[in-house]
């Protein structure tokens, strides 16, 4: 028995000191490594099979990534002329503003990080309401002439989405090109008949990265979150909805669901349509690089100039992480945040605290009424630094808050797919919409305002009335939020 237990004890110490040199030689980011030996140590073997298919490091930054650029340069590169010239005249236009060094700094970022390029005259509605986006697209759905391209993480099967899937099947018999990608994990739920019915009808539906052989099975935690849908490439959607009813009339526990969205109208729409084709390309091996799915755009009565964020794990660039991060070092009156979860890096933790003690008003609203406890209590673990800098942290109680939304100044702003945690930073493939619109962020602003009739604040009196046992439990959470 004692041989026994040694040997167990050899073989655990043998277990540790092979699986830590192998984390270490991954060069992964400080915290992640000191989670993931956490987790070594608490989970031994069951934790390095967790590590194998959850959260090895698969960014490309080789052949692959190369790939990814030239295509992106060969194949878009006439389709979206219209985009570089229009690109190469608004930014000059931008140069000649004031305070045009901070939008300099982000639109070259995004240039650079993202291969984004500006998009002029666009025409965009925001969207707080699930009942107003749903009823919107349904209506553009049925006016579509020539292609419908959707791409959603999460895609229920329920009153709602059998009206949408019944329009898309008319569609589809019409002679309308209908594609659709749903993510692996976010629609796993969605029953073999709802998509046989659509398959047998002429609509092509397939699961983005799916992860249903050995080769593939280390993608299982890259998770497509981003939500895009192209009408006849003149009408776009993006932002944070997935297809479901619970944006209506609530669901799975909650009255309701806040969340915001995006219909967009003109140039844009050309940079969300090339998202979906390198989508559908990684998915299905097809391109769409025919002028007949760039087409060029009707003339819209809005102004408002448009920029992508777009990131993933074989992304060289945390695009959308540096996006957040270069848009609030740019402030100089306010950021208002909104995310269903908070768990950032230092830096941007860093970044946040360094505005606010500089005179920045910083707030930042955050689900109250949470449907993922762990990365709810991380975020506690990062509260009392930003209180003591001035931060103001709002909990929305209404319901579930589900918006992803970002204003500095009232002169910029961004909605989109990405939350304001690592997940959404490096894990996920997430896009980001970035505009350049003082109008545009004044309405957003106005909104952030209206919801915070249902928040309450997290003063400094309030944390220190949670218990030691909960901030234990709230630091045992940080020490996984890497992952989560």
């Amino acid at each position: 028995m004692l041989f026994f237990v040694n040997l167990l004890i050899w073989f655990y110490i043998v277990y540790l000191v092979i699986s830590i040199i192998f984390l270490i030689l991954d060069n992964r980011k400080t915290a992640s490594t000191y989670a993931w030996i956490f987790l070594f140590i608490i989970f031994p073997v069951i934790g390095l099979l967790i590590y194998m298919f959850f959260g090895k490091s698969h960014r490309i930054l080789g052949t692959k990534r190369k790939q990814i650029e030239h295509a992106i340069l060969k194949n878009f590169s006439e389709l979206l002329e219209p985009l570089f010239e229009d690109h190469a005249i608004v930014k000059t236009a931008i140069l000649n503003e004031q305070r045009s060094c901070d939008k300099i700094k982000l639109i070259n970022l995004l240039e650079k990080n993202s291969f984004s390029l500006l998009s002029p005259n666009n025409e965009v509605k925001i969207i707080q309401e699930g009942e107003e986006k749903f009823s919107l697209l349904m209506t553009d759905l049925q006016a579509a002439k020539n292609f419908i391209h959707m791409a959603y993480f999460i895609w229920h099967d329920d009153d709602l989405t059998q009206q949408i899937k019944n329009i898309l099947i008319d569609k589809a018999n019409e002679g309308v090109e209908v594609r659709i990608l749903i993510d692996a994990i976010g629609s796993f739920s969605l029953p073999s008949k709802y998509k046989n019915q659509l398959r047998d009808n002429g609509v092509e539906i397939y699961r983005y990265f799916d992860f249903n052989s050995f080769f593939t099975i280390h993608t299982v935690n890259h998770r497509n979150h981003r939500k895009i849908v192209i009408i006849d490439g003149f009408i776009s959607y993006t932002g944070g909805m997935n297809m479901g009813k619970e944006y209506i009339c609530g669901d799975f526990g909650y009255d309701c669901w806040r969340d915001t969205h995006l219909r967009i109208r003109g140039e844009g729409v050309k940079s969300l349509q090339a998202v979906f084709v390198l989508e559908w390309e990684n998915t299905t091996k097809v391109k769409l690089y025919g002028k007949n799915y760039f087409p060029d755009v009707k003339i819209v009565k809005g102004n408002s100039i448009m920029q992508l964020a777009v990131s993933g794990p074989d992304s060289q660039w945390d695009s959308v992480k540096q996006m957040y991060f270069t848009m609030i070092c740019s402030a100089r009156t306010n950021i208002f945040i909104q995310t269903p979860y908070f768990v950032p890096d230092e830096g941007l933790c860093d970044a946040l605290k360094i505005a606010s003690l500089s005179g920045v008003d910083v707030r930042i609203m955050i689900t109250g009424v949470p449907d993922k406890k762990i990365p709810y209590w991380a975020a506690f673990t990062f509260f009392e630094e930003l209180i003591d800098s001035g931060v103001k942290i709002l909990h929305y109680n209404r319901c579930f808050l589900h918006s992803k939304t970002i204003v500095i100044d009232s002169e910029l702003c961004s909605v989109g797919t990405a939350n304001f945690d690592i997940r959404s930073f490096i894990i996920n493939y997430e896009l980001m919409a970035v505009f350049y619109d003082e109008q545009l962020s004044k309405q957003l602003e106005s909104d952030f305002k209206k919801d915070l009739l249902h928040c309450s604040v997290l003063s400094k009196e309030k944390y220190s009335e949670i218990s030691t046992v909960k901030k234990f439990r709230n630091s045992v959470a940080r020490l996984l939020s890497p992952q989560l």
